[in-house]
């Protein structure tokens, strides 16, 4: 009920949004989207609905001539983002498409779907679904603000549309790598977990182990790598996955894999037997108890199988982390009222909690938010909060 009545609050709540911003943004992107349009009618030799995909695919592989490299289930060539990206160097037209199709979702998606659900106090007031998603995680809808992007530059710049009242900030604090210190704790593996009792880079002390340099020779190429396979582990991705996102060889993507569970066998070990107590059991268990049942794993399909593989090794470590900001949600919500604290929770973005806070209580609520959200359970390896503070969402860059 107490978790209920924290969602209610937040809905209530909402966020401030800079009308202003968001409409002179929405111009800037329909000019340039006139602009790479045009551009891309020139470069196809005549105009056509770019946003067909029947006729993209006529423009890119009968009339540019393009190699087809992937083919939809139908069986004709795909145009999808992943193609795309591989036939960037073939045609120049390849590289304004892709730009084209980010700006126009940025637009449909955050600023033409936005503007209308700002309520005449300049806030937006989404729905929390506590049930909805099998993970155990918060999703939100009616906006959605739990997907704005933040790797683009334009991605970022819709989060400066989002703007606390006068005399207050935003907090942000973001659980730091949560999901790999949950594997480390789950599967004890001596090489995960004392990398984070010494707080290094995650990524760059499993390169180091995986090569066999010291961790201060490290390439950027190896660090890449070690992060890929690291978060593609999380998720059970398995050779062909990685040489994808790699763009090396299958069989060097299995090299990798192979040599990344000889050096951290106990993670190897508590994989095979998550799926295997899952098949056994039929359902995966949070660190906090909660269960996902996974029908999937006894189905005769062997596609389903497999899918049912790759939740089971995931649900626990990513329902954990669910559970862990959920929980941090009720304590937190508990001391900052208790202290008569004037601070708002207001959104929770999968591992990040965004809060509105008054000027004078920013230092104070910022350490209690780190203090709870680290403290909130106890692992064998520490929980991380990164803070960051500002006026608009776009600012509060860690």
């Amino acid at each position: 009920v107490y978790k209920r009545q924290i969602l209610a609050r937040m809905e209530q709540t909402g966020v401030g949004v800079d009308r202003v911003f968001l409409e002179e943004f929405g111009d800037d992107l329909r000019a340039r989207l006139a602009k790479l349009e045009a551009s891309i009618h020139a470069a196809a030799g005549g105009p056509f609905n770019v946003n067909s995909t029947l006729q993209l695919r006529e423009i890119l592989y009968e009339r540019l001539d393009l190699p087809v490299l992937k083919r939809t289930p139908k069986g004709v060539p795909s145009t999808d983002a992943t193609v795309l990206a591989k036939l960037r160097d073939e045609h120049p037209m390849v590289d304004d498409l892709l730009n084209f199709r980010e700006l126009e979702k940025l637009r449909s998606t955050y600023v033409d779907a936005l503007l209308p659900l700002i309520d005449p106090d300049g806030r937006v007031r989404g729905r929390f679904n506590q049930m909805a998603a099998a993970t155990g995680r918060l999703s939100q809808e009616q906006p959605n603000l739990q997907n704005i992007p933040v790797r683009s530059a334009e991605g970022r710049a819709i989060r400066r549309a989002f703007v606390a009242d006068e005399g207050y900030e935003f907090l942000v604090a973001d659980y730091s790598q949560i999901e790999l210190r949950i594997l480390a704790h789950m599967s004890g593996d001596r090489g995960l977990v004392d990398a984070f009792k010494q707080d290094l880079d995650i990524h760059a002390a499993t390169a180091a182990n995986v090569n066999g340099v010291a961790i201060e020779d490290v390439s950027v190429d190896q660090r890449r790598r070690a992060k890929m396979i690291n978060f593609g582990l999380l998720y059970g991705m398995e050779a062909y996955g990685l040489a994808q996102r790699l763009e090396i060889s299958r069989d060097e993507a299995q090299q990798h894999i192979d040599v990344y569970f000889d050096r951290f066998p106990d993670v190897r070990d508590f994989m095979q037997g998550i799926v295997a107590a899952a098949r056994e059991s039929g359902f995966t268990t949070t660190l906090l108890g909660r269960r996902r049942y996974l029908p999937e794993l006894a189905s005769g399909n062997f596609r389903t199988r497999q899918s049912g593989e790759r939740m089971a090794l995931n649900a626990p470590i990513q329902g954990s982390a669910a559970d862990i900001i959920k929980k941090a949600m009720v304590v937190l919500d508990d001391r900052l009222r208790t202290m008569g604290s004037q601070a708002e929770m207001l959104l929770q973005i999968h591992d990040e909690l965004v809060l509105e806070v008054p000027d004078e209580e920013l230092t104070e609520v910022a350490a209690l938010t780190s203090e709870v959200m680290e403290g909130v359970v106890e692992l064998d390896v520490p929980l991380r909060v990164d803070s960051a503070t500002g006026r608009t969402l776009a600012d509060c860059e860690h």
